[in-house]
């Protein structure tokens, strides 16, 4: 009988180890997807169209950007977390993701258990607005009507649960006031009906109010952020404008993928996504789409959903927002 030689068994020892590393080593070797968990046009949208790209170009391969939308992003997100854990399929989320964990009454994914992420990539700028029926020369003359006559002032969201909602409801709690928060079908619709003096009130994003600030019909009262944002000169925080101290909501975007991912192939997304935001021209196309970017890397992004996520749970009992 022939025994294999040292050498031999020593080969056939490494064998396993090996091949998976080839694999990984040799990543991405076709086209990759990018989900996004919400229609087409709005700003997950305009934020996931450009990763794609972006991420695609500088892994060298193509992302297609795939929209799936529903549920309040649940939808697409919980089909990343079901998909192959081998880097090709990823998703854009902003800190909603963080919010549904609490608003939702049941979610079909765990996203500390069934998701890890892959950088932070971009911060979405949000005001409070007021509209034309809005008697209240600033932020802080609102905060004193809201405590001295609650509900009187109606706020428009994109929805119930929604990270404006929720903003809008760490506001009243911080100051002791309480708006009527009225919710529409999308931040287009709340913005229109801010516009039209349907109600006095509108938190959205930069993107979506801009050309109505620059236009006159809005007025920029606060940015919800925790620092003036370089997008938005001259525009105070809610903290400041208010004279709330503490109070901040930093709108961010991720990128997620499905948990269990190789290290190598999550540390080779990461490098992609720093490449593609966190350069001059990163920058300036995000800039030019109304979103700031803002990279941190995936162990970044895990304390930050864990502190999110502390902090939102009781404002959320709280407010009892529930949706089934």
């Amino acid at each position: 009988m022939t025994h294999p030689t040292r050498r031999a068994v020593l080969a056939l020892a490494a064998a396993p180890l090996a091949a998976p590393a080839i694999a990984q080593g040799d990543f991405p070797n076709r086209p990759l997807k990018m989900v996004i968990p919400f229609p087409p046009g709005g700003g997950s949208d305009i934020l996931g169209r450009l990763l794609a790209q972006r991420i695609g170009e500088a892994l060298g391969q193509p992302m297609i950007p795939e929209n799936r939308s529903g549920a309040g992003g649940n939808i697409g997100t919980d089909a990343v977390a079901k998909s192959p854990a081998d880097g090709y399929t990823l998703v854009t989320v902003f800190n909603t993701v963080v919010v549904n964990q609490f608003v939702y009454a049941k979610l079909p994914f765990d996203l500390t258990r069934d998701l890890v992420p892959v950088a932070k990539v971009a911060l979405a700028p949000t005001l409070i607005c007021g509209g034309p029926k809005l008697q209240a020369k600033d932020l802080r003359e609102v905060v004193e009507i809201t405590r001295r006559e609650p509900g009187r002032l109606n706020h428009g969201t994109p929805g119930l649960g929604t990270i404006t909602h929720v903003s809008a409801e760490l506001m009243d709690s911080m100051s002791g006031g309480r708006l009527t928060h009225v919710h529409y079908r999308g931040t287009g619709p709340a913005v229109t009906a801010c516009v039209s003096g349907e109600v006095e009130l509108v938190s959205a994003p930069l993107s979506a109010v801009d050309g109505l600030i620059k236009g006159g019909q809005l007025r920029a009262l606060g940015n919800v952020a925790g620092q003036d944002s370089p997008l938005m000169p001259g525009i105070p925080t809610v903290a400041a404008a208010a004279g709330l101290p503490g109070y901040a909501v930093d709108n961010w975007g991720a990128v997620l993928a499905p948990a269990g991912l190789p290290e190598p192939i999550r540390a080779r997304l990461e490098a992609a996504c720093r490449q593609a935001v966190d350069t001059p021209e990163g920058r300036a196309a995000l800039a030019a789409r109304g979103i700031e970017a803002s990279f941190a890397d995936g162990a970044a992004v895990t304390r930050i959903i864990a502190e999110d996520s502390a902090r939102w749970e009781p404002v959320i009992r709280r407010a009892n927002i529930r949706v089934e």
